[in-house]
């Protein structure tokens, strides 16, 4: 196909669209100037956001709730800086004086204008990810696609290798491809385009039409996806699938003069060949450019180098060794000195405990063995150092291991000091004390052994990950050029016809049958790579599953529930975390399931000094919130039972971190639930600030854990 077209969207760098004439006082300088001279903003908004009919109900619609809005618009009114000063002019403009402001009003305003809100993200900093318009995104796409479905493209983009995400992406969008195989492919693009991917078969499959409430969710998360995507991207999504395109009708009018300038695409063929040479070059490099402006000063949990060679595999352009290159960077920057800094405060701490340390438990060269690169395709090597580098940047932390072991030896310390000081000016009485200071220093000292014991057995996942590292990453220069060593004989013999002069190579029906049959082979040894791929993503999973799936049966026995106790809990007298538990399943009438993990946690929690608090807490969930929920009422509405002792969501990065995640992950009727609904019962750490994890599944509450906080990001 000739090229036709050298560019595939407009010069825009988001999704704008003019709107209202403004006052010349009000205006930012990303903004537009008709030729009249009246001035209009570029808003980034869908048309049900900007009406002031329903613009109310949108924007409730997409925070959760009229009180979230109203919470974040006077969050935004209250920001102080001269820098605002045009952003609050716009939201008050027209308002009569002692009038208050509307809440939608302000979110147009404040987040709604693509210069204003470049404006409010300097003001707030980092907290201005908790209230911008990506903030709601996944919770309104669980709404739209169901949370399971979300969770396992977020898993996908996370997870998969780059082969196989092309593939997905390009199921919804095959005019992509070409641009994600011409080095254009970043693992942070994979996930906006797989969700886009998503609402657009929802889109498809919505007949009859959406309803109100869908109907916002999609128009904004369709919004939010395409401005976090770079233009070559959102333009060929937006010139190709109709579906899409026709949310915005204003875009739809700019597509339409785009496509009379350049001509209409074909979504079924890829870019590169609809496009000069020259011209999809440049595409490429807008892509390139687009990511690391956009993600410099952030804090990347992988190295950049490690991206760029990821997508030249993918490009099948691997490059001489360059993975052996982003390795030893990895482990010369960061590995290796951690490691070398964790056994050197391990074997300090070992000393002060006179603890044998164990050197083959945490052996020194563990980290930075010398390896090569595979030959052949590099997207399998990729994904495996992926995954080492990520495992490490979680679970190699030399900082909390520090903190942890100061704490711990903090009582035998301060016991070692008062003992000095006494033994200074020995008498009678103070050689009595020294005596009972030693016996309580033993006891903590045997009590500092069992946790310097545990604390090396926790760092054996880690060592496990770097063995196995080597020993896939040896499999892998072993099987060379993939299918090298799983050619049948009939492929052999095709192969050594291909060897032999051309005088010899007639077309017969012989060989046009064996040179069939080599290509099904291909298909199929392709077939199993992705089926044996698979099996390893899997097989993780299911190791770090395993500690949920072997939990022992906790439940008390059916006698535990006497009338002592129902006694005890009517007068709230010397009630444990397992008495609430047995009490709220005895009276719930079915609707309350306690997993073992639940009664293990509790059990456990058997100290907790604030058991009447947890029982009005989990009884105005079991019953008058439950029935809301039931009686059709939003989460929203039904949570205001609980106030704020209620959480519907984990934040992100709980949700994406996998160790945090799997904190919070149990199995129920043989399948693994993500938990992040939670109560708080107590405030403060450890065991006073009690968190019972719940979820309504199959109209049923079941309750997966009571226990202790769980690790967050502001733990680690």
């Amino acid at each position: 196909m000739d090229a036709a077209v050298d560019t595939v969207t407009t010069a825009d760098a988001e999704l704008c669209v003019s709107d209202v004439s403004i006052p010349e006082q009000i205006v930012g300088r990303d903004d537009s100037q008709d030729s009249d001279g009246r001035l209009r903003l570029s808003y980034i908004v869908p048309p049900a956001y900007r009406q002031p009919m329903v613009n109310q109900a949108a924007w409730s619609t997409w925070y959760g709730s009229p009180k979230t809005v109203s919470e974040v618009a006077d969050l935004l009114m209250r920001l102080r800086s001269p820098k605002l000063n045009n952003v609050r002019g716009l939201a008050t403009f027209n308002v009569p004086r002692g009038r208050s402001v509307p809440p939608a009003t302000i979110m147009l305003s404040f987040l709604g204008v693509a210069s204003h809100r470049h404006i409010v993200a300097e003001v707030m900093g980092d907290d201005f990810d908790r209230i911008d318009l990506g903030s709601k995104l996944e919770f309104n796409l669980g709404q739209l696609l169901g949370n399971k479905a979300r969770d396992q493209l977020r898993t996908m983009a996370q997870n998969s290798d780059a082969t196989d995400l092309v593939g997905h992406i390009e199921k919804s969008f095959p005019i992509t491809r070409s641009l994600l195989q011409a080095g254009a492919f970043f693992r942070e693009l994979a996930l906006p385009l797989l969700y886009l991917g998503a609402l657009k078969d929802r889109l498809a499959e919505s007949s009859p039409k959406l309803n109100q409430t869908d109907r916002f969710r999609v128009e904004m998360a369709l919004s939010v996806l395409l401005n976090a995507l770079p233009t070559p991207f959102s333009g060929v999504i937006l010139g190709t699938c109709e579906s899409i395109l026709k949310v915005f009708p204003e875009q739809a009018a700019k597509e339409d003069r785009l496509i009379a300038k350049r001509g209409p695409m074909d979504p079924n063929v890829p870019l590169a060949e609809q496009m000069s040479e020259s011209g999809f070059a440049t595409l490429v490099q807008e892509v390139v450019t687009f990511h690391y402006s956009s993600n410099a000063g952030r804090k990347q949990p992988l190295p950049a180098l490690l991206n760029a060679v990821e997508a030249a595999a993918l490009a099948l352009r691997p490059g001489e060794n360059a993975l052996a290159i982003v390795y030893k960077q990895f482990c010369d920057d960061f590995a290796l000195p951690r490691w070398n800094a964790l056994t050197e405060s391990m074997l300090k701490h070992a000393g002060s405990m006179e603890v044998p340390f164990d050197h083959k438990a945490l052996p020194r060269d563990l980290i930075g063995r010398a390896i090569e690169q595979p030959k052949g395709q590099t997207c399998e090597a990729v994904q495996l150092l992926r995954g080492l580098i990520q495992f490490n940047y979680i679970h190699m932390d030399v900082e909390a291991f520090t903190k942890r072991a100061d704490k711990q030896l903090a009582k035998a310390r301060e016991l070692e000091s008062q003992i000095s000081t006494l033994g200074a000016n020995l008498t009678a009485s103070a050689m009595i004390k020294i005596a009972s200071l030693a016996q309580a220093g033993s006891e903590e000292i045997m009590a500092n052994r069992s946790w310097f014991k545990n604390e090396v057995e926790s760092l054996s996942p880690l060592v496990r990950a770097w063995q196995r590292f080597y020993e896939e990453w040896d499999r892998l220069l072993r099987k060379g050029t993939p299918g090298a060593n799983k050619q049948t004989a009939a492929l052999a013999v095709v192969e050594k016809l291909h060897k032999q002069p051309a005088v010899h190579a007639v077309a017969t029906p012989e060989v046009d049958a064996l040179q069939a049959q080599v290509q099904t082979l291909k298909g199929l040894i392709e077939q199993k790579d992705i089926e044996i791929n698979d099996m390893r993503v899997e097989l993780y999973n299911l190791r770090l599953f395993k500690d949920n799936l072997a939990l022992p049966v906790h439940r008390p026995e059916p006698l535990a529930l006497n009338m002592d106790m129902m006694r005890r809990v009517a007068m709230r007298d010397s009630i444990t975390p397992t008495d609430v538990l047995m009490f709220i399943e005895s009276v719930s009438e079915g609707r309350v399931v306690v997993l073992d993990s639940a009664w293990k946690s509790a059990k456990e929690a058997s100290a907790f000094q604030q058991s009447v608090r947890m029982l009005d807490v989990i009884t105005s969930m079991v019953f008058p919130y439950y029935d809301s929920l039931m009686a059709g009422n939003p989460d929203a509405t039904a949570r205001a039972i609980l106030g704020n002792a209620y959480s519907a969501n984990e934040s992100e990065t709980v949700s994406s971190y996998r160790r945090l995640r799997a904190q919070r992950e149990f199995e129920y009727q043989g399948e693994i639930h993500f938990f992040e609904r939670h109560l708080k019962v107590g405030n403060g750490a450890g065991l006073e600030g009690m968190r019972i994890h719940f979820d309504i599944i199959d109209g049923k509450v079941v309750i997966a854990y009571t226990g202790p906080h769980l690790e967050c990001s502001s733990s680690n």
